[in-house]
């Protein structure tokens, strides 16, 4: 009973101390925030060991991550939400159902992930393209190009480029009621970077 006792006050005592992390001070909830450092850490760990096992590779690994987060489309009263492709490329399309007397803004949206991990069916993703559609009512069209390592540069690029281009022809804009001159290209992280590469490279043709 004794050594049970002190195996699992050890146990309980590193676990403590592979969470904890030092954090600012006046956050409400300072324990989510290092579960959420150390499910990361712990990932990265496991992935880490089993790539030095030969077993895969460390990005497959840690795509699980963006795996688990994957959400079906749904739509409700205020957005329509469909996966389809442009280019054959795909994406996960948002079309506000509120009706203007004026053509839609619009925005193609890039996540970000250092491009070699997550994805326009993540769950904080769908719910960011979702919330700007309904209140910009704007059509977001959410771009998921092929990620690094499997896919090298400029294959995410190219992507990103190829289905902007469709989106900004004639006959899809006036097929989606969008007005031309009101529409961006956004991203985050490396998202934002594909973004201003992208949006160079149309305005340069």
């Amino acid at each position: 009973m004794g050594g049970k006792f002190f195996f699992f006050l050890v146990a309980s005592a590193l676990l403590a101390y592979y969470i904890y992390r030092p954090v600012p001070e006046n956050l409400e909830e300072p324990w989510k925030l290092m579960l959420l450092d150390a499910s990361f850490r712990s990932l990265m760990h496991a992935a880490t060991i089993v790539e030095k096992l030969g077993l895969g590779h460390y990005m497959d690994v840690i795509n699980l991550y963006t795996i688990i987060e994957y959400i079906a489309p749904t739509s409700d009263e205020k957005v329509i939400v469909t996966d389809t492709e442009f280019s054959h490329v795909p994406v996960r399309l948002y079309i506000p159902t509120k009706q203007e007397d004026v053509l839609k803004r619009a925005m193609i949206f890039i996540h970000g992930g250092g491009w070699c991990i997550g994805s326009a069916y993540m769950k904080s993703y769908d719910l960011l393209s979702r919330w700007t559609s309904e209140r910009l009512t704007a059509v977001v069209v959410s771009v998921d190009y092929r990620l690094a390592p499997k896919y090298r540069f400029p294959v995410a690029f190219e992507d990103v480029y190829s289905v902007a281009k469709y989106f900004l022809q004639s006959s899809i804009l006036k097929k989606y009621n969008v007005d031309p001159s009101r529409i961006g290209i956004a991203g985050d992280s490396a998202g934002g970077n594909l973004a201003a590469a992208v949006t160079q490279q149309v305005l340069s043709h």
